[in-house]
């Protein structure tokens, strides 16, 4: 069998999901509240949802996406499950002018995507001011929410700052008369205190998320009308378990806030984490993830099937350069390009007797019987690419690895590091090309295709760890149809 491939491998698929999410932007949809507000949302990944909601008192999809670290951490999430985000009212992509910010006007935000989803029930992540929207909305939709994780968060602000030592509390002060001098200082400061003072390029980064979700002249009152939120008598109605996640040496928090939200929930927990931040991808987000994810899987029915391994040959494709396509001609033409390419992709699966498994919007998962046949698929996908129209005048040009093993097939998915392999070909490939293993070119021997030697590449994941693989270039241009 042999596989059209877009998944990465962190030793179960990561490496190969890890290069292929930094090369994505989240396709941005809406979903109308019951209020008339438009609320933007993307998701990404397959499995059980998890909604991680937004992290007030700033929100924009696109461009915490494209921040290191904020991104692996959802990667994480998004590997066996199903991830959602969506831009809070008022914030990000979402509308920017609603009339009404209350805590339940947020809540219509998260059920107007959900029923959008047509998902029935979905475990939340709410860090920071959004932990009254996941009580609220976990109180009041009893069968609808699996689990609640609350990081580094409180039912009611008010009782953070009523325990605050005097010095943190005069700190904050300081820091919130700011806002009458200059916003744009108090912004930076505000956000500085909360990402940590040793975090200069990461708390830069969130400013300039900051400055992007919302006017800067109205953060600082939309940070107020957040703080003003108060769950604390949703508390005894939130049925689902919890995990309440607590770093005590976050400034924007207290311990004993944590403790009351775990003593005021039936069947809630309290996990203390190290490090000062308040964005859990800083720090020790390892032991987050895990203490999270495991929490996540408690008492859920397995969602991977595990089946034995068998032979398959492993086709990664990637679109060069897609991301530049649509800062150059906007989403809505880029997502012409890209459905151009799916047209493509699909022709030649069918063609060719391919069996789609996955689409990634600028690549595809798919399962062939023989490498002949994935070979051909891979030329036939280059030579339409090649010869097509431009579209608003651009032009794509694809990327493919090919490579041939036993991975590991879990459910509808494939790991390992023959798909590993497969997606660092594609990624050291270039426009046009089509690069294989030695295994694929062996296979495919005696049956007319053209290889040139490129050498040996050094590949995370070969052999187990670090291993050279001698790679070919597929010579798909003067080759016969096969």
């Amino acid at each position: 069998m042999i596989v059209l491939q877009h998944r990465f491998s962190d030793g179960r698929g990561a490496a190969w999901f890890a290069y292929h999410v930094r090369r994505m932007e989240p396709v941005i949809q809406y979903a109308s509240t019951r209020d008339g507000v438009n609320i933007a949302f993307s998701t990404f990944g397959e499995g059980p949802p998890v909604v991680i909601l937004p992290v007030l008192p700033l929100s924009h999809l696109q461009l915490e996406w494209q921040m290191p670290g904020m991104r692996e951490f959802m990667e994480a999430f998004a590997r066996d499950r199903q991830l959602i985000r969506f831009d809070a009212r008022g914030l990000g992509l979402s509308d920017r002018e609603p009339s009404d910010r209350s805590l339940d006007a947020h809540l219509l935000d998260m059920e107007a995507v959900l029923d959008k989803l047509r998902l029935e029930q979905v475990a939340l992540f709410a860090a920071s001011y959004s932990g009254p929207m996941g009580i609220r909305f976990a109180a009041r939709n009893p069968n609808r929410v699996t689990h609640l994780i609350l990081w580094c968060t409180h039912a009611y602000h008010g009782d953070v700052v009523a325990r605050l030592p005097q010095q943190l509390n005069q700190q904050r002060q300081a820091v919130n008369q700011l806002a009458g001098i200059d916003r744009d200082l108090y912004i930076r400061t505000y956000l500085h205190r909360a990402v940590g003072w040793t975090e200069g390029d990461t708390a830069n980064r969130f400013v300039e998320v900051a400055k992007q979700s919302i006017d800067p002249d109205q953060f600082f009152e939309n940070l107020g009308n957040h703080a003003a939120f108060d769950a604390r008598a949703d508390l005894a109605d939130v049925a689902c378990p919890t995990l309440v996640l607590h770093r005590p040496a976050f400034v924007g928090s207290n311990v004993d806030v944590a403790k009351q939200l775990t003593g005021a929930i039936h069947d809630a927990r309290l996990l203390l984490m190290e490090g000062d931040s308040v964005a859990p991808f800083i720090g020790d987000s390892a032991r987050v993830l895990e203490a999270a994810i495991a929490f996540l899987d408690e008492g859920a029915p397995s969602h991977r099937a595990n089946h034995d391994s068998t032979m398959r040959t492993i086709v990664f494709t990637d679109l060069e350069t897609h991301s530049e396509v649509f800062r150059r001609i906007g989403d809505v033409r880029g997502r012409e390009v890209l459905r151009e390419h799916e047209r493509t992709v699909r022709d030649a699966l069918r063609q060719f007797g391919g069996e789609e498994v996955k689409s990634y919007g600028d690549g595809f998962l798919a399962s062939f019987h023989s490498t002949q046949e994935a070979l051909g698929c891979a030329i036939q996908v280059q030579r339409q690419t090649a010869t097509a129209e431009p579209i608003h005048g651009e032009r794509p040009r694809v990327r493919v690895g090919i490579n041939a093993g036993e991975p590991i097939a879990e459910g509808d998915d494939l790991y390992g590091d023959s798909v590993t392999i497969a997606a660092e070909l594609a990624g050291r490939a270039n426009g046009g090309e089509i690069l294989c293993s030695s295994v694929v070119r062996e296979l495919a021997a005696g049956k007319g295709f053209q290889f040139r030697p490129r050498g040996e590449e050094t590949i995370h994941g070969a052999e187990g760890g670090d291993g050279a693989v001698r790679v070919y270039e597929l010579e798909w241009r003067d080759a016969e149809a096969h």
